[in-house]
């Protein structure tokens, strides 16, 4: 698993969307534009919703195994629980966790102390986890 810190600012979500689509330059464009996507709803839900970790950062991770392509975001936890909403039409926000939801093969969140960690697997064909 890769991992990485960043700063709890807009211009890291582009930062660690070029740097999961460059590690996972092996699979199949779509598989990665679909993980580079929710990289971005989970963190940027986690700079709306959550507060940063002891050091000031947020925590991304991201990492091929027999499940899939797993990504999770890490943040210092805020005042609600990560739930899929069902806004109306005419509101800007709220459907973040609804696309992770419908890109991902399962999705969850995990509390461990003040920490909530939000997480998602992407399955990846068998054939594209096997060296050719």
């Amino acid at each position: 698993m890769a991992t990485v810190r960043v700063a709890a600012r807009p211009s890291s979500v582009a930062e660690v969307r070029s740097a999961v689509r460059h590690d996972l330059a092996v699979l199949p464009e779509s598989i990665r534009e679909d993980v580079a996507l929710i990289v971005s709803e989970l963190l940027g839900n986690a700079m709306r919703h959550g507060s940063s970790l002891d050091d000031g950062r947020l925590a991304v991770e991201w990492g091929v195994d027999a499940a899939g392509v797993q990504v999770a975001v890490t943040d210092g936890g805020g005042p609600t629980i990560p739930v899929i909403e069902e806004p109306a039409p005419t509101e800007v926000g709220g459907r973040g966790l609804s696309i992770v939801a419908s890109l991902s093969q399962r999705w969850g969140v995990e509390h461990h102390g003040h920490e909530t960690k939000v997480w998602a697997i992407v399955p990846v064909p068998a054939s594209r986890l096997t060296p050719a």
